[in-house]
């Protein structure tokens, strides 16, 4: 047929890879930027505890992203908000878990003066998790917009 196009949404095999895309480079910002021009050791030293932590969280996002075909209307929205509250969820349930343990609550959510409390990660979490959320969205709606 002349003049009609059909929108075709990224594949499930393209959706991980633009997934996993959007994590690394989010990370690799997100190190830069935590580390405010130090040296590049610090900025190494970064991406891998972020990337420790982030990674768990994607692969909890994984069956979203092999569910959701496209990101149009709503879809985008629950993409958004799953993706902006599941590292912290994830943060706060990893908490928990040290609190029935017997860690001492103050010290897992509020840190010990060295490391940050839990707070303070889930804050960096959600931080992650909107970033890398919001450019994969981005990305799958910008992709889906190619036409047959």
């Amino acid at each position: 047929m002349r003049g009609t196009s059909r929108k075709t949404p990224p594949s499930t095999l393209e959706r991980v890879f633009i997934w996993l895309g959007s994590l690394v480079l989010t990370v690799c910002l997100f190190s830069l930027l935590l580390s405010r021009g130090a040296s590049v050791d610090a900025v190494v030293f970064i991406f891998k505890v972020t990337i420790i932590f982030a990674l768990p969280a994607w692969f909890l996002y994984l069956p979203l992203v092999f569910l959701v075909k496209d990101a149009d209307e709503r879809r985008a929205w629950v993409l958004l908000a799953t993706g902006i509250l599941i590292g912290p969820a994830s943060m706060a349930l990893w908490g928990l878990i040290f609190y029935l343990r017997g860690e001492n609550a103050h010290m897992v959510w509020q840190g010990d003066g060295e490391a940050p409390g839990l707070v303070a990660d889930m804050i960096c979490a959600s931080i992650v998790g909107c970033l890398t959320t919001a450019l994969y969205v981005t990305s799958v709606k910008l992709i889906g917009r190619r036409t047959l």
